[in-house]
C-alpha cells in the first residue's frame, strides 16, 4: 500500500537549530519551529528510536559553503557577521552578529543528512532548518544566506551521482537552485509555487524548462492565489510523473510550509494534507527508483502552527507512520 512502508528517518534538531533566526520581528525567526520541535520529539518517542531518530545539528565548514558559493561572497558574509548590521541582500535578509556561524548549521545539517543516507544509516533524512533555496552563488536573497539545497546538489554531483531530482513545494519559486542548474542535464527539477506575478521572487514560469543540454529537464508549475489541496495534488501528480521519467538516483525535497492557508506572506490555501500527500508519494517513489534515498529540507513557513503541522506530516510520511495516504 502506498505510504505504508516502515522506514528509518533521521531528523536534525537541537539548540543550534534556533541560531538561524533574524532579529527585530523578522518572519524568519526561531519561534516558527518551536511547535514543530515539541511535535517531532513526541513522534520520535512514540514511534520508537528505530523509526524516528533526532540527530544533533552539524556546523558546516567554509569549504562546504564553497561547493556552491563564491569566495568573495563567503568572505562578505563573514565580515558582515562580525559587524552585525546592514543587509546581506537588497533588504530582505538582515545581518546580525554571528549570522555567518548560524548560517553554516543549515548547510552542515543538510550535508550530514546526505552522508547518513548515502551510508545507509537512515533510509531518509529531514533537516527542517534547511531548504534555503533563494541564495545565489554570489549573494543572499529571500531570507536565505547559504543555499544548502544547492550545496547538496553540488556534493552529489561531485560524488558522481548523475541523476538527481530536486522537488520544491515551497510557496516561493526556488530560484537559487533553479537558475544554478538550469543548464545541468543531470539535475531534474519539479517546482510547484505561487505564480510569480503575485509573489517573490517573480520567477518560475511554465515556459522555463531548462536550457541547452538540459532543455526539458525542468518543470515549473505556478499556482494561482488561493489554490488548495486538490489543485496541489493534481500539480504534484504531474511532478511525480515527470520525475519518474528520469529515474533519479537521489531525491531532494524542499517542503516549505508557507503554502498553507493563513501564512502571513503568501496567498495559497493548502492544508497539511498537501505535505502528507507529497511526502508519501516521494517516499514510495524513492523506494521504487533509488533505494529510498531522499533528503527533505524545511524551507519557508511563517505561521508556527502551519509549520508544525506541515513538517510533522512530512516526517510521518517519510517514516511510514499514520493513516494519511495518497488517494
Amino acid at each position: 500500500m502506498p505510504g505504508s512502508r516502515s522506514c528509518r528517518l533521521g531528523v536534525s534538531f537541537g539548540p543550534e537549530s534556533n541560531l538561524y533566526s533574524f532579529p527585530q520581528g523578522h518572519p524568519m525567526n526561531k519561534a516558527r519551529s518551536q511547535l514543530f520541535e515539541a511535535s517531532i520529539r513526541e513522534l520520535a518517542q512514540s514511534s520508537g528510536k528505530e523509526r524516528v531518530t533526532i540527530v544533533g545539528p552539524v556546523r558546516a565548514s567554509e569549504q562546504d559553503a564553497l561547493l556552491f558559493h563564491t569566495r568573495d561572497y563567503v568572505d562578505f558574509v563573514r565580515e558582515s557577521s562580525e559587524i552585525g548590521s546592514g543587509y546581506l541582500d537588497y533588504g530582505d535578509t538582515p545581518s546580525f552578529k554571528g549570522v555567518f556561524e548560524a548560517s553554516l548549521f543549515p548547510v552542515g545539517s543538510t550535508l550530514n543528512g546526505l552522508e547518513l543516507v548515502l551510508k545507509g544509516d537512515f533510509d531518509h533524512f529531514f533537516n527542517p532548518i534547511g531548504g534555503l533555496h533563494h541564495a545565489r552563488r554570489d549573494r543572499a536573497g529571500g531570507f536565505c544566506v547559504f543555499n544548502d539545497a544547492a550545496i547538496a546538489v553540488c556534493s552529489l554531483l561531485e560524488k558522481g551521482t548523475d541523476r538527481i531530482a530536486y522537488i520544491d513545494i515551497d510557496a516561493h519559486h526556488g530560484d537559487g537552485v533553479f537558475y544554478a542548474f538550469e543548464s545541468e542535464p543531470r539535475v531534474v527539477i519539479g517546482d510547484i509555487h505561487e505564480d510569480g506575478r503575485f509573489l517573490y521572487p517573480g520567477t518560475g514560469g511554465e515556459s522555463e524548462t531548462g536550457t541547452g543540454e538540459a532543455e526539458g529537464t525542468k518543470l515549473n508549475i505556478p499556482m494561482p492565489p488561493r489554490a488548495g489541496d486538490e489543485e496541489f495534488k493534481r500539480a504534484f501528480d504531474r511532478v511525480e510523473t515527470f520525475v519518474r521519467g528520469f529515474e533519479p538516483k537521489f531525491i531532494l525535497f524542499q517542503c516549505g510550509a508557507d503554502g498553507l492557508e493563513g501564512d502571513p506572506i503568501t496567498q495559497l490555501g493548502y492544508t497539511a494534507a498537501a505535505h502528507a500527500y507529497a511526502a508519501a508519494k516521494l517516499h514510495d517513489l524513492a523506494h521504487e527508483l533509488c533505494g529510498g534515498r531522499i533528503l527533505a529540507m524545511g524551507g519557508g513557513g511563517y505561521n508556527p502552527s502551519n509549520v508544525s503541522a506541515a513538517w510533522t506530516a512530512v516526517a510521518r510520511g517519510l517514516a511510514g507512520i499514520g493513516s494519511e495516504k495518497p488517494t
